[in-house]
């Protein structure tokens, strides 16, 4: 089974749960989920396929579980076939959303238009910017 499939399964069944499964010296996370992680420790969400997901390795174990119980947001943590869960406060909506991490996004934009500047493109993308203000 894919570890997707494994993703999916599980959250059918903790829909208001981070779900993170171990995998070798790493632990990973996908869907909805990568936005907490992102939001809490600023961790890169990749694109797998059609599906978003942040990892981080074993060492950061104790940091994202004391996070995770201070800010009161539910866990399930797959080790092959063990499931241990931690059930908090369900705080797991409040550090979904996007916006959480403001500042970094528009640190991430304004890199990219600076390696853009010397592109053609540049000036169209900068207008339609323009546009939204």
């Amino acid at each position: 089974m894919k570890l997707i499939d494994v993703y999916k399964e599980n959250k059918v069944k903790y829909p208001k749960y981070v779900i993170m499964i171990k995998v070798g010296n790493f632990y990973e996370i996908y869907g909805e989920e990568v936005y907490i992680l992102n939001n809490l420790f600023n961790y890169k969400i990749k694109k797998v396929g059609n599906n978003d997901r942040v990892g981080f390795p074993i060492i950061a174990y104790n940091k994202v579980i004391n996070k995770f119980d201070k800010f009161k947001i539910n866990y399930i943590i797959i080790d092959k076939e063990n499931i241990k869960k931690r059930f908090n406060k369900n705080n797991y909506d409040k550090y979904l959303s996007k916006d959480l991490n403001i500042d970094n996004r528009i640190h991430i934009i304004n890199e990219k238009l600076q390696y853009l500047k010397e592109s053609k493109n540049v000036n169209q993308i900068l207008d339609k910017i323009e546009e939204v203000l």
